[in-house]
């Protein structure tokens, strides 16, 4: 065993909130060691993959593509691709240059991050939060800084924007429909964020990733199609959660040209490029797939989402009914009383095999937080399986 050098006793300040340790992924490693466990913590979307993208990469493996590098900013079929659909989708008047593929959105909020953040700087990002974005930040050398929305129903209080806006402010991180809350932002409240931003040089970045998850009739907009908002954003998305392929990392971002390419600069300096195979099996998805596939997509997932949160209320959970995305945060009071998030999930794993992700890593301050995360991107029969075991912990 080689000894470690005390070079290395010093790492960056700007990542040593990570030591903290990943309990997302930690709970999925308890879960997977349980026979019969169901994780229903890490968004892991196991469906179905659409044909067409398993066979666009197929092609490209045996021989339809060389396997060399792509240009860093992406595939020019893709990019092609990824503006048509962004200008028949989300209403934005996009061409290919103002498109640069990305190591899924993670990879395009880095990338831009990296190029429009400077040391010092705050970032806004509205609670609860996506855990991941709040742990970001700090290796941009930034701060953090939480707006809550409204507890009961989600809403976006502009009032609660204004307190914390500084000098310092260099981005409000917009995330619609939203993970963990499956909260969708409306057009009115986009206006309203325009309102509050209105004279100042705040960006506003998005995360769409679960677009076409939006239930009982809401509309996703891109804040980027709100005229008011179109000049200050960077929207950002990823084909994990609406293709069903987590591992393959394939997203983008998307907005004026010549910021487009400098972040598809940085971007080349951290990751060359994504992986062609997969670039091209999303591309042929983008090309073949008809619209009615989107349409049933929502659709099966809105019959989870009532299906599982049947499952939640019975059981004893409390929680605002998701609007979108394919999460549920839901309060445990009632059920294992005033264990901490992690300890109530550890819980949950030993009495019914289920797993859920501790609802404190999303809010700013943990104290009191008594909630946990559940994901119901599975398979109709696991999905069952689990509301069987949790409403057996009503009785």
């Amino acid at each position: 065993m080689i000894q470690l050098h005390r070079a290395f006793a010093r790492t960056a300040s700007r990542r040593r909130h990570l030591d903290e340790g990943n309990l997302l992924r930690s709970l999925t490693l308890v879960i997977n060691g349980v026979p019969g466990g169901i994780n229903l913590g890490q968004g892991v979307c196991d469906l179905d993959t659409p044909g067409p993208l398993k066979q666009g990469a197929i092609a490209c493996i045996d021989g339809g593509d060389r396997q060399l590098y792509t240009p860093y900013a992406g595939l020019p079929d893709l990019r092609a691709a990824i503006a048509r659909k962004l200008q028949r989708h989300n209403r934005l008047p996009f061409e290919a240059a103002n498109v640069a593929v990305t190591t899924g959105s993670s990879g395009a909020f880095f990338a831009a991050g990296m190029t429009l953040v400077e040391p010092g700087d705050e970032v806004v990002l509205f609670e609860p939060f996506y855990s991941y974005h709040w742990t970001t930040v700090p290796l941009f050398g930034a701060r953090p800084v939480a707006v809550p929305l409204d507890r009961a129903t989600l809403a976006f209080d502009p009032a609660a924007l204004k307190k914390v806006l500084s000098p310092r402010t260099r981005a409000v991180v917009v995330n619609t429909p939203g993970n963990p809350s499956g909260k969708v932002w409306t057009r009115g409240e986009l206006e309203a964020l325009a309102n509050v931003l209105d004279g100042s040089d705040v960006l506003v970045l998005t995360d769409e990733v679960y677009e076409y998850m939006c239930f009982d009739g809401r509309e996703h907009v891109s804040p980027a199609a709100v005229p008011a908002l179109a000049a200050r954003t960077l929207t950002m998305n990823s084909f994990s959660k609406t293709f069903s392929v987590t591992g393959w990392r394939i997203g983008f971002l998307a907005g004026p040209v010549e910021i487009v390419e400098k972040c598809g600069i940085v971007f080349d300096q951290i990751e060359v490029c994504a992986a062609r195979p997969m670039q091209r099996g999303v591309q042929k998805a983008l090309e073949q797939l008809p619209d009615s596939f989107y349409r049933e997509l929502q659709q099966g997932y809105q019959e989870k989402r009532d299906r599982f949160c049947a499952a939640l209320r019975d059981a004893g959970f409390g929680f605002t009914v998701p609007q979108g995305a394919y999460y549920v945060l839901a309060d445990y009071g009632k059920v294992f009383g005033d264990l901490d998030p992690h300890a109530a999930v550890l819980e949950m794993i030993r009495r019914i095999g289920v797993n859920a992700v501790p609802g404190h890593l999303f809010f700013a301050d943990p104290r009191g937080v008594r909630s946990m995360r559940f994901q119901f991107a599975v398979e109709r029969a696991v999905l069952d399986q689990a509301a069987t075991r949790l409403r057996s912990l009503a009785k």
